[in-house]
Order: C-alpha cells, then sequence, then structure tokens
C-alpha cells in the first residue's frame, strides 16, 4: 500500500516554465507548503516523451527511495530521494540544488520570492544552502513519518493542479 509523501504542482506542464511548488505531508497527515521547485522546462522527441536529460518527467504518481551515495564531499548531492518507474527515464531525484541550478531531468527543492532571472541571481551560494535546508526538512518529515508507523511505499504526485483536499494556508509562500 502506498502512502502520499509529496505533491508537485507545476506551473505549466508543455511550456518552458521550470516553476513549479512542493507540498509535504505533515505527521498529522494534512499537506503544508514547503517550497518551489525548478525543474527542466518539457521538451519532447518525435514519440512525444520527455527527453532524458533535456526535459522533465511526465506527471503522474511516482514511489520514492531513499538515497546516500555518491560523493561525500559538500558539493555532493547527500541525502536525496529517488522517483521510482519513471518509464524511459532513470535516475531522476530530488536533491539540493548547485548554486547554478544546474541539472539533467530532477527535481531542485528551492527558496525564492519570485520567478524572475535578475532577482535569483543564478551562481549564489545562497540557493545550494537554503536548497540544503529544504532537503533536511524533507529527510526529517521522511524519518518522522516513517517512525509513526506508517505502512507501505512513499510516493510524489506531479501534476498541474492542487487537489482540493490538499489547499493548505499558502499566506507564507510569497513572503
Amino acid at each position: 500500500m502506498a502512502w502520499e509523501f509529496l505533491h508537485l504542482v507545476r506551473r505549466e506542464f508543455q511550456g518552458n516554465s521550470n516553476w513549479g511548488e512542493m507540498y509535504m505531508k505533515t505527521i498529522a497527515k494534512k499537506w503544508e507548503w514547503l517550497c518551489y521547485t525548478y525543474e527542466l522546462p518539457w521538451i519532447s522527441g518525435p514519440d512525444g516523451k520527455s527527453i532524458i536529460k533535456l526535459s522533465r518527467i511526465e506527471m503522474g504518481v511516482y514511489g520514492l527511495k531513499t538515497r546516500e551515495d555518491g560523493d561525500p564531499r559538500p558539493l555532493g548531492k547527500g541525502w536525496r530521494l529517488q522517483l521510482q518507474n519513471t518509464k524511459h527515464r532513470h535516475d531522476v531525484q530530488i536533491h539540493r540544488a548547485a548554486p547554478n541550478l544546474f541539472i539533467e531531468g530532477c527535481i531542485l527543492p528551492v527558496h525564492f520570492n519570485t520567478f524572475s532571472e535578475p532577482t535569483i541571481r543564478k551562481g549564489d551560494h545562497q540557493i545550494r544552502t537554503q536548497s540544503i535546508n529544504l532537503m533536511e526538512e524533507i529527510k526529517g518529515r521522511w524519518v518522522n513519518l516513517v517512525a509513526s508507523g506508517v505502512a507501505g511505499d512513499p510516493t510524489i504526485s506531479i501534476a498541474e493542479t492542487l487537489p482540493a483536499e490538499k489547499i493548505t494556508d499558502r499566506s507564507h509562500a510569497h513572503a
């Protein structure tokens, strides 16, 4: 049996927007706004599928598994979540951002109050610091939910909208 852990709402599906919003389940099984997300824009090949390393994955529900392997240095990905059963894609993860926001199809949790490129300042080390803090928050919630006895496999839903039962107070989202 699966349990919902994360929900990502994309600003647009088949456009050039890189932005979304991530919601996370609380211990009380309520949804709360967590952060913005940064992904590659949608680019499809002749077959209509997303292009590996150039495009985001399709919307859907994906299982999540934790990973901690790889480069242990501060520039490594650290603790992260890997999406399962992503069709023709592989190694799609939710992981902390590099300051330059470079990705090859993964999902980066980030904190921005605007989506204006001049305001974001790619290369700013604050991007990474904030993203590391967000991944620590996700990890802490993950550990607490698992310790609370939640059974089954955790999932992330990726959609264009937030279902009514998941709507929460977002007044802090643009603070």
